[in-house]
């Protein structure tokens, strides 16, 4: 493994890591939008689609605008448990995002500087967005059903088709860019995109959620172990991930529906944990939007 592929694995390792962390720690005030259902999971499924053809039709400006809005709603979300001042979270949040389109500007988008803020304030959007659908009801079912759409579609639109190719490098020259990256020797980028992170990062938060610790940390395992050998392999072109990780999602999802009956509804998983006497304590900024799911 070249040191391109370690750094990017540690940092997609970390990142998995610190969404189960928080998860573990804090609730994130969800916003007023009911419980995730098949709709909802309809709407992401399209959404998912669509996004690709919109980065390739839109304006190089409006697509580095979105990626700034978007960024800066999910960071002050994460930081909004963290931070209770409004000053200081916001502080935060335009801080980074600073730094990141000033390195970018300064350096370019190719440069070790650049990219280590960019990784971490991807890192940071992962663990906002996963949080997130976790805590507001996302469940198990539904995360393992978006592994299956997302293998087939990850397969066609990245060795059928050179939609993900040439999606992935359109936004990689901009700020914000949505993965994390280092550059390799050769002179390229060795990179895992965001949507990637976000299925291998929020499949073990609705498994804790929904089935207990054990399901958890063997989704977690499972992930950590698929990451690792997707960088062991040597890859030289972009590479379907969840080709790997979606049938792994369904297999951890049927057994443990199997085994452990209904899911439980974010309501009981926090019951659960104030019952349990090794629960860490958990801020009480944002419980408000937190409720019986």
């Amino acid at each position: 493994m070249t040191e391109a592929g370690l750094v990017v694995l540690g940092s997609a390792l970390a990142t998995v890591g610190a969404s189960w962390a928080y998860f573990r720690r804090y609730r994130v005030t969800r916003p007023p939008i009911g419980v995730f259902n098949e709709r909802d999971l309809a709407v992401m499924i399209g959404g998912i689609i669509a996004v690709p053809y919109l980065y390739l039709a839109l304006p190089v400006w409006l697509v580095g605008a979105l990626l700034g809005l978007s960024s800066m709603s999910v960071l002050a979300l994460v930081a909004e448990p963290i931070l209770r001042e409004r000053a200081a979270r916001w502080a935060f949040t335009g801080g980074l995002l600073a730094a990141d389109l000033g390195a970018a500007w300064a350096l370019g988008t190719t440069q070790p500087l650049y990219l280590a803020i960019n990784d971490g304030l991807i890192g940071l959007l992962v663990v906002g967005i996963t949080n997130l659908w976790a805590q507001s009801g996302m469940q198990a079912r539904a995360v393992a059903f978006l592994g299956a759409v997302l293998t087939v579609y990850d397969l066609t639109a990245t060795t059928l088709l050179p939609l993900m190719g040439q999606m992935m490098g359109r936004p990689a020259g901009l700020p914000l860019g949505p993965q994390l990256a280092w550059a390799s020797g050769s002179g390229g980028l060795v990179l895992i995109g965001l949507g990637d992170l976000l299925m291998a990062a929020v499949f073990p938060l609705v498994m804790r959620r929904a089935y207990g610790a054990v399901a958890g940390r063997l989704a977690v395992a499972v992930a950590a172990a698929t990451l690792v050998s997707l960088f062991l392999l040597p890859i030289s072109t972009l590479f379907p991930v969840m080709v790997i990780l979606g049938p792994l999602m369904v297999v951890q999802y049927f057994y443990w529906s199997h085994r452990g009956g209904p899911e439980r509804t974010t309501g009981q998983y926090w019951q659960a944990e104030a019952a349990s006497p090794a629960a860490p304590a958990t801020t009480q900024r944002g419980t408000q939007g937190v409720t019986n799911l």
